[in-house]
């Protein structure tokens, strides 16, 4: 009884805290703010404007800035260039009907051409003698274009004339003026385009006909402000009460004045009117509080101080703006601080004015208006508001509530959360929750105001995995220490666990805890080493065991429960078992794995949540994807990142009450949308307050709300509440840049509005210099504009629609000649789609081919025909002499394969082998073997120089001499050689050449211009190279040639190669070179002739990688036996 007396008395005070925080009205607005540091020129922000494109206009102290949601554009002035805006305090900005934007400043007007990003100067001061159009307040135009400019602190006059470029001054000392000697307070245009003047001695308006200034009578003298109304009406404000003029500068006019009666205004000094068109409702500032006038009804509704909280905070108003698509007055007072706020929409027949919320700028909540100097504030398009200050940049506040709310730890709060960490939540029937946190269990509620708490160190626990209420009075908690049953009505607290100090009966097979179910009288719990049942009236215990980790436990409609694991798959226990179970029978149970052979089978064995939808379909989370079982069937599909989920991790599945699934995952929470399965995913942007969510963390409530827990607290979404963004955005083209092909550029911005029409002659030409261009565009939806996404295509280029998603430009390559239309749409943050913004670009050929170009080219295709076919006999001639020249070079290659051995001789003493790889020509390489009858053999090596026919000649010679010789000695031998080529004399053609003669292990050598033999010395494995100087046979009829002997052992090798495999050259032009062939044997002279040859082969095939051998390679291997 205590206990719930103590709830009671909490639960009032929780509703007064919560009372008074709704008073207060900050907790229900929030501001992002926009400074220097986001790319604002300046912090000191003088006026916001928002033209018919829908991009924003920055005016401060520092220059204009134009906003497109994404970045700043900053214009400034520069003395040396006139194409820059004139001055850098701006103070006022305007539109006219031909969508020139007007920029006033302290030195004086300029034009912004929003095509070129330049600026015009169309006033000269000497036509307006000498005077300087300082800090305009006000530019309007008129229905003949006119441009008329009031001064702020003079409040003088000014009509700039477009046709005839001058300026003509309507209050400066002129005495016909009847605005002489009056200081104009309002210049002002109304729907039938009559300009006003009202000052401090009257109102007037402009007389176009005579182009002349008349006054308006009334019987008052100050007027603070004038504006639009219904059906051409205008209401006027001044400091003698309201006026409301009817049809015009002819119409009748009603004044109204404050008297004792409560239904008339509140007071006379009128400071702002605003007219709210969608409700046909006048709201009136005044010096002594708020009138809210409906003319429908003849009444005044009258909004003062009063002692209550929620009142406005002074009765001197200062500015008023209605915001009309969020139903919302803004405000702003003569002394307090800051801006205030209240609905429009009220019961005025209660006699009770609507809560005020009065804000000012919070030190330590970023989401506080940015200063306290309020400056400038407007409502845009999609009904966000701007306000503008003087120290602190731009506040910008959406009436599109987040779709999430948050609930988190803070230290300052001491009815809030005790802990971020949030490990499962369990909601009751009456809204409230408990959260199983870093702190132990807290009772909460919806609004996350704490009731009632137990704390880990009390529940002896050391982390909460789990919790579940039943009947909203037992907790049943899954902890490290086992499980816990919690008595809320009585704190009585009976433990399950492995502890030989439970009773035998609630003694757990396992401590660690996954997940509970309670189901009816009995609750089944996951545990590290399979499941346990506990009778929840006897508390008796029934373990099974198993090598199965059980994570995730549910039943679904059919009583089946399904079972998911750490690693081991998905599980299913029949209803049909439960008699058997409930019993204490062991059982057996089939389930689901993951087997990339099966595709339509389970896309992960880690499940994470089991959830089932009003349709029965069974949702699996795993750590790879999100899955769909279909009972009848008995296959899953599958959905993943690329299939529209934020990540393939998900942790929590909840069914809404639209059959529709909110799944938490490592990176925020996906949406998905049954009824055409798509998913919308959101981010910390909308609100939410974890990107990475825990698993067993959610919860369904009775109310529709669903609830998420994290490391960073709760996330709270109810899908009813939703409120989405149904601002239709307009997407518009800002930039074209031409890429050429002289690695130049150019930019083309903001293809938009034809300033004669004010139609849209979006167009573009690209002609033969233009290599490639790229288009850049924006959906002006500025509300989580992080979240615009985009679409466009080129027809005929492109036959479906590209999406970007968030990229805002599309690139394309010169498409040649063609006209074709590129059309974008960008969507607003939830996915609302802009109308098609289009672009025609014609793409102009060169001039090479142009029409005329190919009447030329048809004259000359004939001549180029004519010679095409003289050509083509010359080069069947020409093939016809290359077959021949190509047949005697085979016939000159199959003569040199002639001269040479094609296989080794059969040496009772030696292991040879021979290789020749002929080149593209007819080379002069040869070898050959001349046995003697002493039982030694000279080995023969040769190289002659240059290609074809002379190389061939050559290489007989060399063959027919060495038969003809009587082999004394290698010297002498090559002595005799040498005299008779030099005799025969075959030009520059030479022939280089090494002999060896082999016998009795050992062998003599000479050498006559060849490249070096090598010596494989089997004992040492070391490789000698042998490198004798001479000249070329055929060099000098008198050379000599030097003799030297070496020993060859047994399974020593000789080496004789030509130059081809040497300067052999790779794909880079290297040559391989001399060493790498002498490491190489030395690495394979252990091998037999043959290995010796293949390896040196193989070096020469890996160098050239495939590339043809420029000159023959010959090899030729000796290895003594």
């Amino acid at each position: 009884m205590d206990k719930m007396l103590r709830s009671i008395i909490v639960r009032e005070t929780i509703f007064l805290i919560s009372l008074i925080s709704f008073a207060s009205g900050q907790s229900d607005f929030s501001f992002k703010n926009i400074s220097v540091s986001d790319g604002l020129a300046e912090s000191t922000v003088k006026v916001i404007f928002e033209d018919k494109n829908g991009l924003m206009y920055i005016g401060t102290e520092n220059g204009l800035d134009v906003y497109d949601g994404y970045e700043f554009n900053n214009y400034h002035m520069n003395s040396f260039d006139n194409n820059s805006i004139l001055g850098n305090k701006v103070s006022c900005i305007s539109e006219d009907s031909k969508n020139n934007i007007w920029v006033g400043t302290e030195l004086g007007v300029s034009i912004f051409d929003i095509e070129s990003r330049t600026f015009s100067r169309p006033i000269n001061p000497n036509d307006i003698d000498n005077e300087i159009l300082e800090d305009p307040e006000t530019i309007i135009d008129d229905e003949q274009g006119n441009i008329w400019i009031k001064l702020s602190e003079s409040g003088i006059i000014y009509k700039y004339s477009f046709s005839s470029g001058i300026t003509k001054c309507f209050s400066c000392d002129i005495e016909s003026s009847p605005l002489k000697d009056s200081k104009i307070n309002v210049l002002f245009k109304d729907d039938a385009n009559v300009v006003w003047f009202g000052s401090d001695e009257g109102l007037y308006y402009y007389d176009l006909v005579n182009d002349d200034i008349k006054e308006y009578s009334l019987r008052i003298n100050t007027v603070n402000t004038v504006i639009n109304g219904e059906d051409g009406n205008i209401w006027v404000g001044s400091a003698e009460g309201l006026i409301n003029i009817i049809n015009g500068p002819n119409g009748k006019n009603k004044v109204y004045r404050k008297s004792n009666s409560e239904s008339s205004i509140v007071a006379n000094n009128i400071k702002d009117l605003a007219w709210d068109s969608l409700r046909k409702v006048l709201w009136i500032a005044s010096n002594d509080g708020i009138s809210r006038y409906i003319p429908s009804e003849n009444k005044f509704f009258n909004i003062r101080t009063t002692p209550y909280a929620d009142s406005i905070v002074e009765n001197d108003i200062s500015e008023i703006l209605v915001a009309m698509r969020s139903g919302r007055l803004w405000y702003t007072t003569a002394t307090e601080p800051g801006i205030n706020c209240l609905s429009v929409e009220f019961d005025s027949e209660s006699n009770s004015p609507p809560p005020a919320n009065h804000f000012e700028h919070d030190p330590i909540d970023g989401q506080s208006i940015a200063d306290n100097n309020i400056t400038d504030f407007i409502e845009d398009k999609a009904g966000h508001v701007w306000i503008g200050t003087g120290q602190n940049g731009i506040s910008f506040h959406s009436f599109v509530k987040s779709k999430f709310t948050h609930h988190r730890y803070d230290q300052e709060n001491e009815w809030g959360l005790k802990s971020d960490k949030i490990y499962s939540i369990s909601t009751m029937t009456d809204g409230m929750m408990w959260a199983a946190t870093g702190f132990g269990l807290e009772m909460l509620s919806p609004d996350g105001i704490r009731e009632y708490d137990y704390e880990k160190s009390i529940l002896n626990v050391n982390y909460i995995i789990d919790v579940e209420i039943v009947n909203d009075e037992n907790l049943w908690v899954a902890t490290d220490q086992g499980v816990i049953k919690i008595n809320t009505m009585t704190d009585d607290i009976i433990r399950f666990s492995t502890s030989d100090t439970i009773p035998s009966k609630r003694r757990l097979s396992d401590n660690l805890i996954h997940d509970i179910l309670p189901i009816n009288d009995k609750v089944w719990v996951a545990t590290g080493s399979g499941v346990v049942i506990i009778d929840t009236t006897s508390n008796n215990v029934t373990n099974f065991s198993s090598d199965l980790i059980a994570r995730v436990i549910t039943q679904d409609a059919d009583g089946d429960i399904w079972l998911g694991t750490e690693m081991d798959g998905l599980y299913k226990i029949p209803y049909s078992l439960f008699n058997n179970i409930i019993q204490g029978k062991d059982f057996e149970i089939e389930g689901h794995i993951f087997d990339p052979e099966f595709p339509n089978g389970i896309s992960s064995s880690q499940i994470t949540c089991i959830s089932q939808d009003k349709n029965g379909m069974i949702w699996i989370g795993t750590n790879g994807g999100l899955n769909q079982y279909s009972k009848q069937d008995d296959t899953f599909l599958h959905y993943f990142v690329e299939d529209g989920l934020s990540s393939n991790y998900v942790t929590g599945i909840v069914v809404d009450e639209d059959n529709n699934l909110w799944i938490s995952s490592k990176k925020g929470i996906s949406f998905f949308d049954q009824s055409d399965s798509t998913f919308t995913n959101y981010g910390l942007e909308d609100g939410i307050g974890n990107i990475d969510f825990h698993r067993h963390s959610y919860d369904f409530s009775s109310d529709g709300s669903i609830y998420f827990g994290g490391p960073l607290g709760i996330t709270k979404v109810n899908p009813k509440e939703i409120q989405y963004n149904d601002y239709v955005p307009p997407c518009i083209i800002t930039k074209v840049k031409k890429n050429l092909f002289d690695e130049t550029s150019s930019e083309i911005f903001m293809v938009s509005n034809d300033k004669k029409s004010g139609e849209k002659t979006n167009s573009l030409t690209i002609d033969h210099r233009v290599k490639s261009f790229s288009i850049d565009f924006a959906s002006l939806n500025y509300h989580q504009s992080i979240k615009n996404k985009y679409r466009y295509k080129l027809v005929p280029f492109d036959r479906d629609w590209i999406y970007s998603g968030g990229l805002r430009f599309a690139s394309y390559n010169n498409l040649g000649r063609n006209t074709y239309q590129f059309i974008v749409q960008g969507s607003n943050d939830d996915g609302l789609w802009s109308k098609p913004e289009e672009l025609t670009i014609k793409f102009i050929p060169h001039p090479l081919l142009s029409y005329w170009a190919f009447a030329i080219y048809a004259v000359f295709a004939g001549v180029a025909i004519f010679m095409f076919v003289r050509y083509r006999m010359h080069r069947q001639k020409y093939q016809l002499e290359e077959e021949r020249r190509i047949k005697e070079l085979e016939e000159a290659r199959d003569f040199q394969m002639s001269l040479i051995p094609q296989s080794p001789p059969d040496h009772p003493d030696y292991d040879i082998a021979l290789h020749m790889k002929t080149s593209t020509e007819v080379g002069g390489d040869y070898y050959d073997f001349f046995p003697q009858e002493d039982g030694a053999m000279y080995v023969v090596c040769g190289d002659a120089t240059g290609h074809g026919l002379n190389a061939g000649m050559m290489v007989s010679i060399t063959k027919a001499g060495l038969y003809g010789s009587d082999f004394d000695t290698p010297a002498s031998t090559t002595t005799r050689l040498n005299r008779t080529i030099k005799a025969i004399d075959l030009g520059t053609t030479r022939m280089s050449l090494n002999m060896a003669k082999l016998n009795n292990g050992s062998f003599d050598f000479t050498s006559a211009g060849m490249p070096p033999a090598y010596l494989y010395k089997h004992e040492s494995g070391e490789v000698d190279e042998i490198l004798i100087p001479g000249l070329p046979l055929g060099s000098m009829k008198k050379a000599d040639f030097d003799l030297h002997s070496f020993k060859l052992n047994s399974n020593d090798a000789l080496i004789l190669i030509s130059d081809g495999l040497p300067e052999c050259v790779n794909h880079e032009g290297e040559m391989l070179d001399y060493e790498p062939v002498k490491n190489c044997i030395e690495a394979n002279g252990n091998k037999t002739a043959q290995g010796i040859m293949d390896s040196l082969i193989d070096l020469g095939d890996d160098w050239m990688s495939g590339l043809m051998n420029d000159d023959d390679i010959t090899l030729v291997v000796i290895k003594k036996k």
